[in-house]
């Protein structure tokens, strides 16, 4: 096992090194399509839907429909539930009673002729079968019969999410469950009032009578009908893959069924105004029904940002649909990343696909597997001066352009004044001197568990050749000198184990997931005592920049559609979508108007390891930000396999069971028979 990823990344990269000479560099666009299909030997767009089929890619195509109010003057809605096959609607009015509204009959029926005011609140969830009605609200559950008479109420030391009805008549529970950060789900009893079952869930936005057994569930992952004895899952829809995820969704969610042709049916309400109510159709769309020409985009992983921008593209583009395809929950990363480099080597893979899915971007510009975009840049109306100069990456190639970023997360390290002196200007060797001769106990940073071989990563990630000691060209490399020493006694000292993890922290990590994130971390960190410094390099301290960055295959047979999703990604109103996932956009006004908007607030509170925070968004903190932004650069990508070849050997060093020397030299000769495979 411990060779297993080493392995994986070395044929790799002889199939690359077998499969991708002489391709070029594409043509511009206009006509870059005309002839990939005859290059990759993929004749027909049926071979290559009939292949995605095969791969089990699917997209979610979503309609939603704004549904007349049911409610009169004086009325409150109090729920919704599928009951019996039928859409049924909870009514309140003000002189007490509680009236159920058949939809498809527009019919009312009087149900219990007076109910305390609380139970009448919007607050309150409402659900009945033949012979109780079900009332809870966030910490009770109410029980009445079907003269509104009382049975019993149960009060949770948790919050109660959802209650539902399964397909066997059971009365199950969605219940918070803090031990475990998530939900459990249990059974009532109804003549008792006891709960039974202690079935756990990470996530879950709502349950519903299951389709064929159990309860119908709706989470992160998809729709899925659970035995909540068994744990047996039925699952109908995965959102992995698709453009759609449930918590993109503005609305509140009341109630949902699966729909006889395999899709599925959301009631939902308006978030800000609760008189607004939504019938919300999904189902699957597979590439052999569609009238557009599918595209393959593969991505590590699809966050909301990213899936809001596709399926806009979809609904808007005539010509083109974007299928993502992520990595499955049943695949190692290794595997994955492996199987896109063998795919791409051989003229197949994804139209397009993000950084992250291939094991060495570099390698893929060598051989011609990727597109040279600054063609289709040049033919285009794209200013460049609009975006951040890390959205068009040329990855060692002067005048040309490999990958685009569409999003941005800039992160930073904070260290203490007393091993700073005060100042962000100090450098490597400084900061461990300072670090070494410190006498208060201290780790480096015990919020993100940063251990020994955390920090190493850290003092070299953003370095090119590691401080001299890797030599690329003559691939050659030497770790046996002081710094090297320093770097790794430093890093054993200020790893955070189970005997130090309590002690004072030497560092804050702060991530500019969006500028309210910056506000928050900064402030901390300020009032830890700390200066913003970086990540050491050659040059000095930066920070660190990282972008999802999009790449073209060079044997997509659909280089324009591409390059139409390119520049979408690109438009400035969808650039805002980023904002969703608080991470920065590369278009630099929408960046821009993102951090005066919170600015504009002037003040934040917030609460950060238990520490409650509160002040005024002053121009010190502003200028920190654009310092940061301004001040940072993207890691090496060529360092990466050599960085996990020192991170696992120095491993044997931090636990005491072999010397720095012995380390050294069994880095050093697998860093060699890298470099060597690499030429």
């Amino acid at each position: 096992m411990k060779n297993r990823k080493w392995i994986c990344l070395l044929l790799s990269a002889i199939m690359l090194l077998a499969g991708c000479g002489g391709k070029g560099s594409g043509q511009p666009a206009g006509n870059s399509s005309m002839d990939s299909s005859a290059q990759t030997g993929e004749t027909t767009d049926a071979a290559v839907i009939e292949r995605m089929m095969s791969d089990g890619i699917y997209d979610v195509e979503l309609e939603e429909k704004k549904l007349a109010s049911p409610l009169r003057e004086g009325e409150t809605f109090l729920g919704a539930q599928y009951y019996n096959g039928e859409r049924l609607w909870y009514i309140g009015n003000e002189e007490g009673q509680v009236f159920c509204y058949h939809e498809e009959q527009d019919e009312r029926e009087l149900l219990l002729e007076e109910v305390q005011q609380t139970r009448r609140s919007t607050l309150c969830k409402w659900r009945r079968d033949e012979e109780r009605f079900y009332i809870l609200n966030s910490i009770s559950l109410l029980v009445l019969n079907t003269a509104g008479e009382k049975l019993y109420e149960i009060k949770t030391e948790g919050s109660i999410r959802d209650i539902a009805l399964s397909k066997e008549g059971d009365v199950i529970l969605v219940m918070s469950d803090e031990s475990r950060f998530g939900y459990v789900l249990q059974i009532l009893n109804p003549e008792t009032g006891t709960l039974s079952g202690n079935y756990p869930l990470s996530e879950c936005f709502g349950i519903a009578e299951g389709a064929v057994k159990g309860v119908l569930v709706l989470d992160l992952s998809g729709a899925y009908d659970l035995d909540v004895e068994s744990g047996e899952k039925i699952w109908y829809i995965r959102w992995s893959g698709t453009s759609y995820s449930p918590n993109i969704n503005n609305n509140f969610f009341y109630t949902l069924k699966m729909t006889e042709d395999g899709g599925m049916e959301m009631l939902q309400g308006g978030w800000e105004n609760r008189e607004e109510y939504y019938a919300v159709s999904i189902r699957k769309i597979n590439p052999d029904e569609m009238d557009k020409t599918p595209l393959v985009f593969r991505v590590m992983y699809a966050n909301s940002g990213l899936k809001l921008v596709v399926a806009r593209f979809n609904q808007q583009n005539q010509e083109y649909h974007v299928f993502l395809q992520e990595r499955s929950d049943d695949e190692y990363y290794e595997d994955f990343v492996a199987r896109t480099d063998m795919e791409i080597a051989t003229g197949k893979g994804p139209d397009m696909f993000e950084e992250d899915v291939v094991s060495d971007i570099y390698v893929l510009v060598e051989k011609g597997a990727l597109e040279n975009l600054e063609p289709y840049f040049a033919q285009s109306t794209i200013d460049r001066n609009d975006y951040h100069p890390a959205a068009f990456q040329n990855l060692g190639r002067e005048g040309e352009i490999y990958s685009v970023g569409y999003e941005m997360r800039v992160e930073t390290i904070y260290i203490r004044e007393e091993l700073t002196g005060g100042s962000r200007e100090i450098g490597l060797t400084a900061l461990l001197d300072n670090m070494e001769s410190c006498d208060e106990p201290m780790v480096f940073n015990s919020t993100y568990n940063m251990s020994s071989g955390g920090l190493l990563r850290y003092f070299f990630e953003m370095s090119e050749d590691f401080y001299g000691m890797v030599d690329w060209e003559q691939k050659s490399c030497d770790f046996s000198g002081e710094l090297w020493e320093k770097i790794l006694r430093v890093s054993k000292e200020y790893g955070v184990t189970d005997r130090n993890r309590e002690w004072e922290e030497a560092s804050c990590s702060v991530s500019t997931f969006g500028f309210s994130g910056f506000v928050s971390y900064d402030a901390y960190a300020m009032q830890e005592g700390m200066v913003m410094v970086g990540y050491p390099t050659e040059e000095g301290m930066v920070s660190r920049l990282s972008t999802g960055d999009i790449a073209m295959n060079a044997d997509s047979a659909h280089k324009e559609g591409v390059w139409q999703f390119i520049q979408f990604l690109l438009e400035e109103e969808n650039q805002k979508l980023v904002l969703s996932d608080n991470l920065l956009p590369v278009h630099e006004e929408v960046l821009s108007d993102s951090v005066n908007e919170v600015s504009s607030r002037q003040d934040y509170h917030v609460i950060i390891n238990g520490r409650n925070l509160e002040g005024t968004i002053s121009q010190e903190i502003l200028d920190r930000f654009w310092e940061c932004l301004d001040n940072a650069k993207p890691a090496p990508h060529r360092t990466e396999q050599i960085l996990a070849i020192i991170q696992e050997e120095a491993e044997l060093y931090f636990t005491g069971d072999k010397s720095i020397e012995e380390i050294s030299d069994i880095i050093e000769n697998r860093v060699r028979l890298y470099l060597a495979e690499m030429e």
